[in-house]
């Protein structure tokens, strides 16, 4: 089992109901600074109230009865605020009253809002003078009163969010299964694919715009890997065809040379036989190196002399061209380099030229080009040979296609360069090629692509061998 995999269902849960826990506690946090402020206001303004009513009753003269009334409220019901009252007499301040239960504040306290610690507690005071009749009123409120009320006003609002969260966690959880169903059925669609029949994912079905670049590259996907797997099976079809005609020839020419007399019989089986095992050989190494050109992984090609490369892929032919009193022509612009790595090119160059001297006939003239110009590098491999009308020249392409020609052959040559051209960003082109003295016109094949830069100066040819 992967460690690294993670349910996304279970952190999208988690994670959601962490935010809307963190929002909540955040809230309660603001809610409760904001109380507390609230509350500061409040209360000052009650202590400002409540200092200019005991000022008024001071110095309205009914003193004395307030404080028998206020009093006796105050032995039945606790009062939040503590007071007292000054007077001036002689010069010198005296208290005449305050509330039960309050040890009175020591003086100065200066007038309006002031904090004071009194006996360990931290309070609020406030205090107003009437300086008529020299008489001051000082009220207070401890803080830890007001901080209490903002306490009970956030826990009033923190409690009810921790009792509903299980609640929002279920809710969460089933949106996101519900959110997340469309995944499911994704899921459960690529697992009822047949490996046989890659059939794409059905593109018309309502899906979150989020799943949909993800369903589209999946069947853009399974197009390629269709249409690979599709051509494996067609090579294989064909390669096991075109295999089976050579070893059944080879098996008959060796009866035949089992059962002849020694002399011209046998040794003309014999050479069959040889030659059938020549052109085994070649289908093969084809086959081998058109399988290295479709699994190949593209680099970045590296500089090199694409006019020595050119020289070095004829030579393997040069033999059996001279052989068929073929007339060889080469030419490359000097610094042209084609963006093919050396072992495309030189692949590309052989599988043509092989080609043209296969099927152009004796005595036909061949011309290999290399010319490069606004960016652009073509190859071009043409001959006077019979040549095919532009209709037939499509089938080529295909593989072990030989064409209106006895020659023998593959049919692989121009499979192997089209799927070059594929892999490079290249393109390839039947043309017409050379006149011939009849009127017509032989055969090209044009190979164009993009130039890269030129090689160093003292780039060599690199070894030959290394094209494989």
């Amino acid at each position: 089992m992967n460690n690294t995999a993670y349910s996304l269902r279970r952190r999208l849960i988690w994670l959601v109901t962490l935010a809307i826990l963190g929002v909540g506690l955040l809230s309660t946090v603001v809610v409760y600074l904001r109380a507390h402020h609230e509350a500061d206001e409040l209360l000052d303004t009650q202590l400002a109230q409540v200092a200019e009513t005991l000022l008024a009753i001071a110095t309205g003269g009914k003193l004395d009865q307030f404080v028998d009334s206020g009093g006796e409220q105050s032995r039945r019901h606790a009062v939040p605020i503590a007071y007292e009252i000054w007077r001036e007499t002689a010069g010198a301040p005296e208290r005449i009253t305050l509330s039960v239960g309050h040890g009175g504040f020591s003086l100065p306290v200066a007038a309006g809002y002031s904090n004071r610690v009194h006996r360990d507690k931290n309070w609020r005071l406030f205090s107003v003078r009437d300086p008529d009749s020299a008489y001051q009123v000082i009220v207070g409120q401890r803080h830890s009163a007001r901080d209490r009320l903002a306490r009970e006003t956030g826990l009033s609002l923190l409690v009810p969010m921790l009792l509903i969260l299980p609640l929002m966690a279920l809710l969460v959880g089933w949106v996101v299964n519900r959110a997340l169903r469309p995944v499911d059925a994704l899921a459960q669609s690529v697992r009822a694919l047949d490996p046989a029949a890659l059939t794409p994912l059905d593109s018309a079905s309502p899906l979150p715009q989020e799943i949909v670049p993800l369903r589209d590259a999946f069947n853009a996907l399974l197009e390629r890997v269709s249409v690979t797997l599709e051509n494996e099976r067609r090579f294989t079809a064909d390669a096991a065809h075109e295999l089976r005609t050579p070893l059944a020839a080879l098996k008959i020419q060796a009866q035949v040379a089992q059962r002849a007399q020694p002399g011209g019989s046998q040794q003309h089986a014999l050479g069959q036989v040889i030659a059938g095992v020549d052109r085994m050989t070649h289908l093969v190494e084809q086959l081998l190196t058109l399988a290295r050109v479709e699994h190949a992984t593209d680099t970045a090609p590296a500089a090199y002399d694409a006019a020595a490369a050119l020289q070095v892929s004829c030579e393997p032919y040069q033999a059996t061209a001279a052989q068929n009193r073929q007339t060889l022509e080469r030419d490359a612009d000097p610094g042209c380099t084609p963006l093919l790595g050396r072992t495309w090119f030189e692949i590309a160059v052989r599988n043509l030229f092989a080609n043209a001297v296969h099927y152009a006939g004796p005595g036909a003239r061949i011309r290999v080009t290399l010319r490069c110009g606004a960016g652009r590098a073509r190859l071009t491999v043409c001959d006077d040979g019979p040549g095919l009308p532009p209709a037939a020249r499509a089938s080529l392409r295909a593989r072990f296609a030989r064409g209106e020609t006895e020659a023998e052959g593959c049919g692989l040559g121009l499979s192997i360069v089209e799927r070059i051209a594929q892999r490079s960003g290249a393109r390839l082109t039947l043309e017409d090629g050379l006149p011939r003295a009849d009127g017509g016109v032989g055969l090209a094949v044009c190979l164009d692509c993009p130039q890269a830069l030129p090689p160093p100066a003292d780039a060599g040819t690199g070894n030959p061998d290394a094209a494989g």
